[in-house]
């Protein structure tokens, strides 16, 4: 050890009386809590447990406004008649797609000439446009005068519509 840690080693030297009691007076504990107290705080802290914080009353509002929104939704989606956008016009030769007949509709997006409309009428028309080979003039679905893979999206989604009529 140095010497200036010395003087920390040598264990007899005498502290005054005086010392020790101020020693005792700052770090000895002031002894026991009174049992009043003791209750007030206890209670007080059940008290403040018990209540739910300002975040959960909040995030409780946000999952109920979300459910609701979310059946809202849903219930709208479902009850929702069929659109436009479902039924293209192009498809259903440019009148409303309840009062056109399902069979007349995909008789155009037939592709292949099997009686049905399916993804093979989809991957045939798009292999077709792909090849430049022939395609007939009634494959224009969309009615803009070219046929590609617009045409293409129309028969994919004749063929996987679920109202065929059936």
């Amino acid at each position: 050890m140095t010497e200036n840690n010395r003087q920390f080693d040598d264990m007899d030297r005498q502290v005054s009386d005086r010392l020790r009691q101020d020693l005792r007076g700052l770090f000895e504990p002031p002894g026991a809590v009174p049992t009043r107290v003791d209750k007030i705080i206890l209670n007080q802290a059940k008290k403040r447990l018990a209540q739910p914080h300002r975040l959960i009353i909040r995030l409780r509002w946000a999952a109920g406004i979300t459910a609701a929104a979310a059946a809202v939704t849903i219930g709208v989606i479902l009850l929702n008649p069929p659109s436009v956008i479902m039924s293209p016009p192009a498809l259903t030769g440019g009148r409303n797609p309840q009062s056109t007949s399902p069979v007349l509709a995909e008789g155009r997006a037939d592709v292949d000439a099997n009686g049905r409309v399916d993804i093979l009428d989809a991957f045939q028309l798009a292999r077709s446009i792909e090849a430049r080979g022939p395609v007939a003039p009634q494959w224009d679905l969309n009615g803009d005068g070219r046929i590609d893979k617009d045409d293409v999206n129309l028969v994919a989604l004749a063929a996987v519509r679920l109202d065929k009529g059936a």
